[in-house]
């Protein structure tokens, strides 16, 4: 039995996307409410992303309904001029990927004792962003501490001057 072996996290991944980010910006200029900025990020992601990837990845894991999807495409670009020509190395090259990626898995060796760096752009980037977010969590904690500080100086000294006007208002 083939079993699918794609790396379901790489497509199942948030990916950091520069487009989202500024389309958070620019809703949040345009005065677009959190909860309907929100909403519609729940329901674009969670909903109708999750749903696609899921369909997505269904159709790459089923030989019939790939063979399917590979007869109907090369069948509507062969009648396309100039597309026939190099249609048969690229469905060559599909086919050997889609081979590299439905055979059966290598057994891992239990006793294997040889470590691996997976040290790759990915595993950098996730490190990068790590670090950003533990400054960004550094930085909240430190300006909150540092806003109760400064309520705190602020009532003593309101009451210093409270006190000091009250004890001469009296002294008068």
């Amino acid at each position: 039995m083939l079993r699918c072996n794609l790396p379901i996290s790489e497509f199942t991944s948030q990916i950091p996307n520069p487009l989202f980010d500024l389309a958070g910006i620019m809703c949040g200029q345009f005065g677009v409410s959190f909860w309907k900025f929100f909403l519609a990020t729940f329901f674009g992601k969670a909903i109708i992303k999750t749903h696609i990837q899921t369909v997505f990845i269904i159709a790459i894991c089923n030989n019939q309904l790939l063979n399917w999807i590979e007869n109907g495409v090369v069948g509507v670009l062969g009648h396309v001029p100039g597309v026939a020509s190099f249609l048969p190395p690229v469905i060559a090259k599909l086919h050997a990927i889609r081979d590299k990626y439905l055979k059966e898995p290598i057994p891992v060796l239990p006793n294997s004792k040889e470590k691996k760096w997976d040290l790759s752009i990915a595993s950098i980037w996730n490190t990068v962003v790590l670090l950003m977010l533990l400054n960004f969590f550094v930085k909240i904690v430190n300006a909150t501490a540092q806003s109760y500080m400064r309520k705190q100086q602020e009532r003593k000294e309101a009451t210093k001057t409270n006190g000091s006007f009250s004890r001469n208002s009296y002294m008068q």
